[in-house]
């Protein structure tokens, strides 16, 4: 560890750092200056991203959300001459206009990229002190997450997902250097970071880290009489029951009675007797603790929202839907062999090689981790992204030690991957069907334009478009001339990261109603009686990670999604 900490400080490493971090930032500050600008004429601007500057609109008092980016941002606009209006304070029109207008989002998307290429030398400063004695290992995390274009999407967005990764690494890194080095300083200077990485998005899991001060006699302690296999079946025990507890169907059935099957797997001859007491108490405190309204509401969400069914009503299906949504996520995001890496790192972790207080530190991730697999209601791919950089940590500590001497000739071909798999999710940003919808919209000028929600048409003459038109004899739908549907909403009727695999019960769905669903499927289908399917703009894809999540779920990215433009018959 002392031989890492002591490469950080060489003026070399320091170099090749400032040096990964500008090439982190190229693709990410372009994206972040080009995305969504010249759609309509020079020098227009087309948000695409609808949920960008949130905290922005959040520190103006017109949305409820953390302040903490915004308030930066906001003071970073007003330093470059664009400060909000005077008097928009808590009017929340007003707030939204300023926070989505050109030169905030140009702010708010270049910080994020900054954020972002920050949290890749992090990533290589991280894995030098997790695996000591083994540098290549965090240079490759680090390439990995410069190349992920998952994270470089997330990175030119105006959202608070990637400066929130960053704070959270920058604390765990600190917290690592102090408790393996033991310096009070380093420790004492990760109070004020750990409030950071919780601020910026409420990311409570944060303060777990603390758990890795614990002596190594008091671990000893806790984990006496349990193998590997008994510690790994109490933890998924216990994010099994905090999953039920976040389940609407189970609650309604009330089967509390199947939460004393988690006694089976404490090896009781074995443990020491007080902590016996610990352990029968987890099942009743995870019932306790799941009827505390803020967790309640933090795990389980509502059963109807603003659109619709809310997160709640997801029901059964919830866990098969989070279950398969993180390797998916893990795939498009780092591709299939450094997947294939990863499962190796994770094996070599369990064995308790790497510096294992280090490690601790980590226990945050590990806990959220498991959060998103049982429990989260909310399951948008941005939200995974804290797990990003530990996976790819993971993923290179298992390819350097599967390559072993043949690393060298083995790594080209290893982020060769990566990068195209880059390219291809990047480029569908700067080629957005709705640049083409503008085209289309040129060749039918005088037409009437109905539009759902995400499709961000030009403006002017598009209508926003409600599935209550095409009720009964459909006289509001009939007004127009023709329909345009987007897949970032319509996918609310089929399978994707909020619905999950199985969409046979339209009540189950989220975000939408069993009417909407029915009026989208069979819109999509091509068999609605008053829509004829005129013209797809599809996004493109080439590599079969994102292939494969086309076949299963539709495409990667929340707002940037195909098109479909339907004639309204009279």
């Amino acid at each position: 560890m002392n031989d890492a900490i002591t490469a950080l400080r060489r003026p070399r490493t320091v170099a090749w750092l400032i040096l990964l971090f500008l090439v982190a930032l190229l693709p990410r500050g372009y994206s972040a200056q080009q995305v969504g600008w010249h759609w309509d004429h020079p020098g227009s601007f087309t948000l695409v991203n609808f949920d960008e500057a949130g905290s922005c609109r959040a520190a103006l008092h017109g949305f409820d959300y953390t302040p903490f980016v915004g308030h930066q941002t906001i003071a970073l606009a007003t330093l470059l001459g664009h400060a909000p209006p005077a008097g928009i304070l808590g009017n929340e029109r007003a707030v939204k206009a300023y926070c989505h207008s050109p030169a905030h989002i140009r702010v708010a998307r270049s910080y994020a990229a900054v954020a972002g290429a920050l949290t890749v030398v992090l990533t290589a400063v991280l894995g030098f002190l997790l695996v000591p004695g083994a540098p290549a290992v965090g240079w490759t995390a680090a390439a990995l997450l410069a190349l992920s274009g998952v994270h470089i999407g997330e990175s030119f967005s105006g959202t608070v997902d990637a400066p929130s990764t960053f704070f959270i690494y920058l604390f765990l890194t600190v917290l690592a250097v102090a408790v393996t080095r033991g310096s009070r300083l380093r420790l004492a200077a990760s109070v004020p970071l750990a409030v950071l990485a919780v601020w910026t998005k409420y990311w409570v899991f944060a303060l777990l880290a603390y758990l890795a001060l614990l002596p190594a006699r008091a671990w000893h302690y806790l984990s006496h009489g349990l193998t590997l296999q008994h510690r790994v079946l109490m933890v998924l025990g216990a994010a099994a029951l905090f999953g039920l507890m976040s389940n609407l169907e189970f609650r309604a059935q009330g089967a509390y009675v199947v939460f004393a099957l988690w006694y089976a797997l404490v090896p009781w001859g074995r443990i020491k007797r007080p902590m016996a007491v610990v352990w029968l108490l987890v099942p009743p405190l995870i019932y306790a603790l799941g009827q505390v309204d803020v967790i309640e509401r933090f795990t389980m969400g509502s059963a109807e929202g603003r659109f619709g069914t809310g997160y709640a009503a997801i029901g059964w299906h919830k866990w098969p839907r989070n279950f398969l949504n993180l390797p998916l996520y893990l795939l498009v995001s780092l591709g299939i062999p450094a997947c294939l890496c990863l499962i190796h790192g994770v094996r070599l972790l369990l064995r308790g090689q790497g510096a294992v207080r280090a490690w601790c530190c980590l226990l945050p991730l590990l806990a959220f981790a498991l959060f998103m697999v049982f429990v989260s209601p909310i399951t948008y791919y941005r939200h995974y992204l804290p797990l990003l950089p530990v996976a790819a940590i993971l993923s290179a500590w298992g390819f350097c030690a599967l390559a072993g001497h043949t690393r060298r000739g083995l790594l080209a071909l290893f982020l060769l991957w990566p990068a195209l798999l880059a390219v291809d999710v990047v480029v569908d940003y700067h080629q957005d069907p709705r640049i083409a919808l503008r085209q289309w919209s040129a060749q039918h000028p005088d037409a009437a334009v109905f539009s759902s929600f995400y499709v961000n048409p030009p403006p002017g003459r598009y209508h926003l478009f409600h599935p209550e038109y095409a009720a009964g004899d459909a006289p509001a739908l009939r007004q127009g001339d023709y329909l345009v549907l987007s897949e970032s909403w319509y996918d609310t009727a089929f399978a994707s990261e909020l619905n999950g695999p199985f969409v046979h019960e339209p009540a189950r769905l989220v975000k939408t109603t069993p009417a909407y669903a029915a009026f989208y499927r069979t819109a999509i289908a091509g068999q609605h009686p008053l829509l004829q399917p005129l013209l797809t703009l599809p996004v493109h894809s080439f590599m079969p990670e994102l292939l494969f999540h086309r076949s299963v779920y539709g495409n990667v990215q929340l707002f940037v999604g195909d098109l479909r433009i339907f004639k309204i018959v009279q």
